[in-house]
């Protein structure tokens, strides 16, 4: 899944837009917490998916509170992104689908290959298993459906995930979801990107593991 000469260029690229940003105005409104600030120095704590991170400002880089590891660059991509871009807006509580993103068609052939296609060749006809997978996503129950996961990615980012089992493995699918304010805080890449890492880990997550 991971290109990491392309990653490290894209992590500089975020690293060089986040600078450029009024970041106690950006924290704000990320729903980050300003935990450092000092003369030409700040740092910020935020949750992605199940872990505490400071980010470092003007610097951008990104560690996992507790341990001081770094985390995976698409990781680090997406806080960097997420705390340039925020605009602060509440959630809308509606929910749209990828295809109904700006600019999604770029993405969504990505989008399949890496989110709903990987989901059905793992989890068709098995939707306990993908139930219990939600784990390693911090995922809740969602009220979209029987066989649904909410997952609050970011402090203002939430993402559904749904099945609807068939009455065969030919007939199950899946959708990812997300609160349309979204597009507020994330572009259509890193959408694509969020939601190939939560579906990363929930494969994981699920593979048998060495006695």
């Amino acid at each position: 899944m991971v290109n990491h000469r392309g990653f490290r260029k894209a992590m500089e690229l975020a690293r060089q837009k986040l600078q450029h940003t009024d970041f106690a105005r950006q924290c704000q409104q990320a729903g980050a917490l300003m935990v450092e600030a000092d003369a030409g120095h700040a740092r910020a704590r935020l949750k992605f998916i199940d872990a505490d991170y400071l980010v470092d400002f003007p610097s951008g880089d990104v560690s996992k509170v507790g341990t001081g590891q770094e985390p995976p660059p698409y990781d680090t991509i997406l806080i960097l992104h997420y705390l340039a871009q925020a605009r602060g807006a509440p959630f809308a509580g509606d929910w749209i689908s990828f295809q109904q993103l700006p600019d999604s068609c770029l993405h969504y052939p990505a989008f399949r290959k890496r989110v709903t296609s990987i989901l059905a060749r793992t989890f068709s006809g098995k939707p306990e298993d993908f139930m219990r997978a939600g784990s390693a996503v911090a995922a809740t129950l969602s009220p979209l459906g029987q066989y649904a996961l909410e997952i609050r990615a970011l402090p203002r980012v939430s993402c559904h995930l749904l099945m609807w089992p068939g009455e065969d493995e030919l007939d199950t699918d899946f959708n990812c979801l997300f609160d349309s304010s979204i597009t507020e805080y994330l572009q259509a890449e890193d959408i694509m990107l969020l939601a190939a890492v939560l579906t990363s880990r929930m494969v994981a997550n699920c593979k048998p593991r060495p006695n």
